[in-house]
Formats: structure tokens, C-alpha cells, sequence
């Protein structure tokens, strides 16, 4: 296992991107990588309002991942199926909690050259208003000087479902010692367009929802990607850490899974997740995932002590 700062702020950045205006740009990058994740942004991006250029150090983020790596001389893949479990927090402003698929391309390197989609549940009592749990789908293109959107925010995603939208309220959630509540999510980009479509259903039956057309993140055109899944959760000081996935550690047979895992080809074919994967995890290492094992994984946990 290899610690890094990186991912949980990909999804800070992609969150927050709703909360000036829609769209963002010109975010400053900072940091270093150390594994293969795009390079740390200020978490200041994740505030609301206030004074962002003082209180950057007030929000705390955690988060737990397992990724899939292309390999040169092997077969890449261009998207990924998975049946998540879906809970409910009672969060206040100043929390969020997220269960993930993020979508990574790094380009060269450079901050300026990152582009990434994600798809998810989150809880984000900043964005909506309300504690409850949401679908939603964020894209970026261009890295810290580029642009993002949060679901239907701003121009980006192309929505053809006529029942189900991104930002979409998902009931009923599950509830621990209770009757599990999961989705199906399946993200993959067309063979014949380059376009990234993206599903969303009760598990087992996800729908078309819309896509993300292929020009609308030009870092994605004929490029590797990173496939990761996992689960993240922020608050600014001083409220609490909030709980992830059911709230219960990965190793409890209360906790949150990924099931059903699948890669998919650049020909739509679809390849069970059959052997582990290498996880990513915070520094501290609150909400250390499970391995994968028959195409699940656990995670989740009550919270961090920062």
C-alpha cells in the first residue's frame, strides 16, 4: 500500500466547482505526487465563501480508493460497472461524504494537462441545501487552469434521460441491521464516438442517463485512463469528520461495499474484477479498504480524528 494526499482533492475540486458559479478556473496547483494520482490542489476550492486565501488549512479530507493502472503492452480499459450501497447521513454544512468511480487522465504531467470525470453518490449539504443523498457526475478538462462542472451546473453534460438527471435524489438508502438499498453505475467511452456514457439504475438495472461528448474533455481522446472506486469525506473545522460508506469499517459485516466490478474495453466488453487491486488511503489510513475479493470490496468508517 503506497499513502497519498492526492485523489480526495480531484473531488474537492470537481465538488466545488458548483459553488462559484458552476464552472471554475484558474486554480492554483500545489504539491507533489507520489503514486501515479493527479497532483494535490488547494483545499481552500472546497469552501463555499468566505475568506478562501486565509482558511485553506480549516478543511480536512479523507479518503480510500482501489485503482486500476494501464499498463503499457497490456489491454486498456475505458470504463468500469459497479454496484454501490447507498446511505444516509444527517450532515450539516461544513461535511460531505462520497461513494466514487473517478475517470483520470494526467496528460503529461503537468497540472495545466489533467482531465477526469467522476460519478457517484455524495451527501453535500453545501451544494444542495439538504442532508440527503444525491447521484451526481462532475467533469474536468484542463487541470488547475482549466474548466469543471458539477452536474447540470453548466454546459458539459448531455442528458437524454427523461426521468433521471444528475443531482437526482436517490430513495430509499439503506439502514444498518436493515434492508440494503445499492445502485448500479456504469460509465464507458462509445467505440463509434468517443463519447463517455454514463448509466444509473437500481442494481443490476442501470439506464442511460446522458453522456459526456469526447470534446468536451480533450485529454480523454485516444488516451489511457486510471480506473478508481472508493469512497472520500470532507468537513471544515470545526465540524467533525463524517462517517463514510454505512459509517462501520471495512472488515464489519455492517460495513459498505463495491460489487459487481467490472472493466470495460474499448470495445464495450465487460471483464470481471477477479484479483485485487492496489488501494490508496489517506496519510492516517482511517478508512483502509478491504481487498477485492470476487469482484467486492468493503470500506467505510465512523469518522477521523484529525
Amino acid at each position: 500500500m503506497e499513502n497519498s494526499p492526492q485523489l480526495i482533492v480531484l473531488g474537492v475540486l470537481l465538488l466545488a466547482s458548483s459553488l462559484f458559479g458552476g464552472c471554475f478556473s484558474s486554480l492554483q496547483e500545489q504539491g507533489h505526487s507520489r503514486i501515479p494520482w493527479p497532483s494535490e490542489l488547494h483545499p481552500e476550492f472546497f469552501l463555499p465563501n468566505g475568506n478562501i486565501t486565509t482558511d485553506q488549512n480549516s478543511i480536512i479530507t479523507y479518503y480510500s480508493t482501489h485503482t486500476w493502472l494501464p499498463r503499457s503492452g497490456s489491454v486498456n480499459y475505458y470504463g468500469v460497472e459497479a454496484t454501490l450501497d447507498v446511505y444516509g447521513f444527517d450532515l450539516e454544512h461544513g461535511q460531505a461524504s462520497a461513494a466514487t468511480i473517478w475517470i483520470v487522465n494526467r496528460g503529461d504531467g503537468d497540472p495545466s494537462s489533467l482531465s477526469a470525470i467522476q460519478l457517484g453518490w455524495h451527501i453535500f449539504p453545501w451544494l444542495y441545501k439538504d442532508s440527503r443523498t444525491h447521484f451526481y457526475t462532475a467533469w474536468m478538462s484542463g487541470g488547475a487552469s482549466g474548466k469543471g462542472c458539477m452536474n447540470m451546473n453548466c454546459h458539459g453534460f448531455h442528458k437524454s434521460s427523461s426521468s433521471i438527471a444528475p443531482g437526482h435524489v436517490i430513495s430509499p438508502v439503506s439502514h444498518v441491521g436493515d434492508k440494503i438499498s445499492n445502485i448500479t453505475l456504469r460509465i464507458f467511452k462509445a467505440n463509434y464516438s468517443g463519447d463517455w456514457h454514463i448509466h444509473f439504475g437500481p442494481s443490476g438495472d442501470s439506464k442511460p442517463v446522458g453522456y459526456f461528448p469526447k470534446s468536451l474533455i480533450p485529454g480523454l481522446i485516444d488516451n489511457p485512463v486510471e480506473i478508481s472506486f472508493g469512497g472520500y469525506v470532507a468537513h471544515r473545522k470545526p465540524r467533525l469528520s463524517p462517517p463514510l460508506g454505512s459509517g462501520y469499517v471495512a472488515y464489519n459485516e455492517n460495513s459498505a461495499s463495491f460489487s459487481d466490478l467490472k472493466l470495460i474495453d474499448q470495445d464495450g466488453n465487460d471483464y470481471t474484477i477477479d484479483k485485487d487491486l492496489p488501494y490508496t488511503t489517506d496519510m492516517k489510513g482511517c478508512y483502509n479498504p478491504s481487498i477485492i475479493d470476487s469482484a467486492q470490496f468493503f470500506y467505510g468508517g465512523p469518522g477521523c480524528i484529525d
